[in-house]
């Protein structure tokens, strides 16, 4: 590599004496077999457009393709840069405007927050440099005057040192490490001031259109290498090829799902589970990964106590290890039951850094997100929902996001995750008993059951086992379940699998001018029987227990006032569990107590409520978090007039009653917010109203506190401080 240096030297100052990096850093990055993963220190966008393929590494040549290093990154713009890879184009035959074709670097990757992982999905600006298909070679706006035929293997070096800014572009069978100095096949250089190149660095490739066939032109790298002080090493940020873990533990038995990072065919197939018993690991499962979401389902029965455990995953002849601990239920240490709990990430803020500090500091005993763990605009990529395994790799890539955010959390904390509406690609989901439909009003699932499966693996495979795992329509599992936690029983329910399709049961037309009574049809469900049954059932197993918590995804109520970009008042809104009224009358009806607890997510604003089913505050309580980065805006402003005045006794639109006892809104005027184009986007999900609950259960009293934690507060302070949390929290309640 040294020499390779030099040589850049000697290149860009065209015959000046040769200078090397005075503190060299240096990677590289070797491609062997076959699959869609491109290794531990890069990540794709979409990674359905990038493969390797007999050690070499192919992607479609189209707009914003980008192979980002996850590890290294001009950290140190002021210092000597020098990265090297082999390009070469093909599938231009048939391309009319060859020009758009290219193919090379990126560097200078930066977003609106200056973390790698951010900018890795959130790429605002760069610099490109590479090899056109028309033969051009060009380092940003600057193009070189000779030509270079790119159907052929080109050695391309970018070099940033005393000399200057440029790229040196080599011709096949050419050795620039040789003894004698090859005539570059092109060379051009670049003024840039070196705050422009500090950021991520990217393989890259371009394009515009497909040729007669269908199929893209694509661009075959061969090696990556760089060196120089001006590199940065954050050894963290590797990412595979296991990806992390997420588990629930009952007793002695544990259930855990590991995510890895997508395999080939002929990778090994087995993960393994281990448990640290004194200085030795013991295998207390191994199972195959699944080939469509490359996550593999492991169990076993560990011993009392906190446990460490490990996952263990053999890749290209070394074994690869994941690190976790089982904790113990804090029934047995008699500590409080801590849940936090999570909904609706946007995407805007990833990797969530405040907030997920601040969670770790918090230390909860169980996590519960409740959906909406992805949306479909993440990475900027338009969705591919077919085929089947191709749309996979679209979502993985999306919630390989969640996981890389709370992966930490995850390792050591047992887990409820349920899917919602965006996490399958849906912008409302009535899911219609599982059925097909291209109208997601007439109620059902767009994608093929095969993909609707896979994403519910990827999120609730860990969960308990499902009170009756009879699949619905088309096969579409289940998962509703029950598991005690903490002393407390708990309930995992499914608001959307079986709920009715408004355009199924309702009158056609303005729907929004019909009264309470006609958008209550005989019929429409909302839980559906299977799941009322097994409420009723639960209900009664766990009368004498004195507190009891249902998780589902949103809340039984229409919980806001106002929504849309421009926080406009509106009036039924399908979506909330309010409707339809007969079907909540039936879920809440078990729960006529001040006992059961619900939490929820959903709405994009917190809310803390006490649910009347035939009078105010004759229900069970619920809790609503906002999103950890809100993006579509709803808010509760009950009046106009004071948007301060958010509690007391209300029947919403449905006919529902319920009585607020807080609520955490947005600032009012943060709906015009541009999250993705300005501003960090950390303060943007603040001012949004973004943040997380937690709840504490004492361990003797049962007393409940709800906590509303904004997103920006600072944990670390001894004291809290007026504004840490929403208006009105924390709460506490005791159960009666």
């Amino acid at each position: 590599m040294m020499r390779l240096t030099a040589l850049l030297t000697v290149v860009l100052c065209f015959g000046c004496a040769s200078v090397g990096p005075s503190a060299s850093a240096e990677f590289g990055m070797r491609w062997e077999g076959n699959r869609r993963w491109a290794g531990p220190e890069a990540w794709a966008s979409p990674l359905y457009d990038w493969r390797v393929e007999d050690g070499k590494l192919i992607a479609r040549a189209a707009p914003n393709r980008l192979l980002q290093n996850t590890v290294w990154r001009v950290g140190k713009p002021e210092g000597e840069l020098y990265l090297f890879t082999e390009v070469q184009l093909r599938g231009l035959e048939t391309i009319q405007n060859r020009r758009a074709v290219w193919g090379g670097f990126a560097v200078g990757i930066q977003g609106l927050m200056d973390d790698q992982r951010h900018i890795l999905v959130g790429p605002k600006q760069r610099l490109n440099a590479g090899v056109r298909g028309d033969g051009t070679v060009f380092l940003g706006d600057v193009e070189a005057e000779q030509k270079v035929d790119p159907t052929k293997p080109l050695t391309l070096w970018l070099s940033k040192n005393e000399a200057g800014f440029g790229l040196v572009v080599f011709r096949p069978n050419d050795d620039p490490l040789s003894d004698g100095f090859p005539e570059p096949a092109a060379m051009v250089e670049k003024q840039i001031a070196p705050e422009d190149l500090a950021g991520n660095i990217a393989l890259a490739t371009g394009g515009t259109e497909q040729g007669k066939d269908g199929q893209s032109p694509e661009v075959v790298f061969t090696n990556w290498s760089g060196e120089g002080d001006a590199l940065a090493k954050q050894e963290a940020n590797t990412f595979g090829p296991i990806l992390w873990s997420q588990y629930t533990r009952q007793g002695n038995k544990v259930k855990l799902l590991a995510m890895l990072a997508p395999m080939g065919e002929d990778d090994p197939k087995p993960v393994k589970l281990q448990i640290r018993q004194g200085e030795a690991w013991q295998t207390i499962d191994t199972q195959d990964y699944d080939p469509l979401t490359y996550s593999a389902l492991l169990r076993g029965t560990i011993p009392a106590g906190e446990v460490e455990y490990r996952v263990r995953y053999t890749f290209q002849g070394a074994d690869h290890f994941w690190h976790g601990t089982f904790i113990p239920d804090p029934a047995t240490t008699g500590e409080p039951l801590k849940i936090g709990v999570f909904s609706c990430d946007h995407g805007y803020a990833f990797p969530l850094p405040t907030l997920v500090e601040n969670v770790k500091t918090h230390k909860p005993n169980l996590v519960f997100f409740a959906g909406d763990q992805i949306y479909e605009m993440y990475g900027g990529f338009r969705l591919k929902r077919t085929p089947t395994e191709l749309a996979m790799l679209d979502y993985l890539r999306k919630y390989y996001q969640f996981g890389w955010t709370w992966r930490e959390v995850l390792a050591n904390t047992p887990s409820i995750i349920i899917p919602d509406d965006h996490d399958v690609f849906q912008g409302n989901i009535w899911g219609a008993d599982g059925r097909w439909t291209k109208n997601i009003n007439d109620g059902g699932y767009v994608m093929h059951p095969d993909w609707v499966n896979g994403v519910q693996r990827t999120q609730t495979a860990h969960l308990p086992d499902a009170h009756d795992p009879t699949p619905v329509l088309r096969d579409i599992s289940v998962y509703y379940t029950d598991f005690k936690w903490g002393g407390v029983p708990i309930a995992v329910i499914e608001d959307r699998k079986w709920k009715s399709g408004p355009s199924a049961v309702l009158p056609k037309g303005n729907r929004q001018q019909l009264t309470p009574e006609q958008v209550d049809p005989e019929g429409a469900q909302l839980l559906g029987g299977r799941q009322e049954a097994f409420l009723s059932e639960w209900s009664r197993q766990t009368e004498e227990a004195p507190l009891r918590i249902v998780l589902s995804q949103t809340i039984f109520s229409k919980g806001h006032t106002h929504t849309g970009p421009n926080l406009n008042r509106n009036k039924y809104d399908f979506d909330s569990n309010g409707w339809p009224r007969s079907g909540r009358q039936r879920a809440l009806a078990p729960f006529k107590d001040g006992k059961t607890v619900m939490l929820h997510g959903d709405q994009h604003l917190g809310l803390l409520v006490r649910q009347g089913i035939d009078e105010h505050n004759d229900g069970p309580y619920a809790f609503m978090v906002p999103g950890t980065s809100n993006g579509w805006p709803r808010a509760w402003w009950p009046n106009e007039d004071d948007k301060s005045q958010v509690t007391g006794d209300f029947t919403d639109v449905f006919g529902n009653k319920f009585t607020v006892l807080a609520a955490g809104n947005p600032e009012a005027g943060t709906n015009k917010l541009n999250t993705r184009g300005e501003g960090n986007p950390e303060v943007s999900a603040h001012r949004k109203g973004s943040g997380y609950g937690l709840v504490v259960v004492d361990p003797e009293t049962h007393a409940v506190t709800f906590n509303l934690y904004r997103y920006l507060f600072d944990v670390d302070k001894p004291e809290p401080e007026a504004g840490d949390q929403f208006e009105g929290f924390p709460v506490k309640i005791e159960p009666k």
